[in-house]
């Protein structure tokens, strides 16, 4: 039988390789090549992970914060370069999903049998 993680680092490579990756790829530069693009992103990307900190440690989550969070968002969906990019990385993270389902199924197949 195979090392696990030797196949772990084979899914990895693997993943670099598909077309969705690849895509998302392009698009990340091409919204990184973009002086505004860029910024607007990096700060709606700020604002998720402070927002993801603050529930992860149980931190409060104002008003103001709901706030900048929506506003920042419909202005990233509003620009068309961040707005493909996001539409790859859906893509590529419902591939995912799908792969996990995959490596999960021994887990879920075990644990299914307290439904019997």
């Amino acid at each position: 039988m195979s090392n696990i993680y030797d196949t772990a680092y084979e899914l990895e490579k693997s993943l670099r390789e598909v077309d969705v990756f690849k895509s998302l790829a392009v698009a990340y530069n091409e919204m990184t090549a973009d002086g505004e693009a860029s910024s607007l992103f990096k700060e709606f990307r700020d604002i998720q992970v402070n927002l993801q900190q603050k529930q992860m440690t149980g931190g409060e989550i104002t008003e103001e914060d709901i706030t900048n969070a929506q506003a920042i968002a419909e202005k990233a969906s509003t620009n068309t370069i961040i707005q493909k990019m996001m539409e790859k990385e859906q893509q590529l993270s419902k591939m995912m999903e799908e792969i996990n389902g995959i490596i999960t199924k021994p887990l879920q197949e075990l644990y299914s049998s307290l439904d019997k």
